[in-house]
């Protein structure tokens, strides 16, 4: 004998998963429509390596992108955030590629940073180097 539980169950089992398909498909529209975007210029700090000259043009700022709820976006103070480039570790010459690093300074002591996203258009930056 079956129990009654798996009976009311497995009963009109089809609409049960449409159901459940369904909320979960709200909930994922839900997450990503209360999720904002802010973008703002920032100066970069480019650090040359020595005995190098810098033949192409060196990039005076780039775009930071944060992902993440209005409340938690708007509380972020972009003064408080810098961005920089360092090249010293450059041993040849030619085009060398360097991350853009970007540093929160005490952003993580009065929000929440696993909820946020925090990058950098372009991530890396290219120069061209001769001796």
């Amino acid at each position: 004998m079956r129990s009654k539980f798996l009976q009311k169950l497995l009963y009109n089992w089809q609409v049960k998963i449409i159901c459940l398909l369904l909320a979960v498909l709200v909930y994922f529209v839900l997450l990503f429509s209360i999720q904002s975007s802010r973008s703002m210029t920032l100066p970069l700090k480019v650090t040359l390596p020595d005995g190098y000259k810098a033949e192409s043009t060196i990039p005076k700022s780039v775009e930071l992108v944060i992902q993440g709820t209005e409340d938690q976006i708007f509380m972020i103070d972009p003064a408080k955030i810098s961005v920089s480039a360092d090249f010293t570790t450059v041993n040849r010459e030619g085009v060398n590629y360097a991350v853009v690093e970007i540093d929160t300074g005490d952003l993580t002591s009065y929000i929440d940073t696993t909820a946020l996203s925090i990058f950098t258009r372009p991530s890396q930056v290219k120069i061209y180097f001769s001796k």
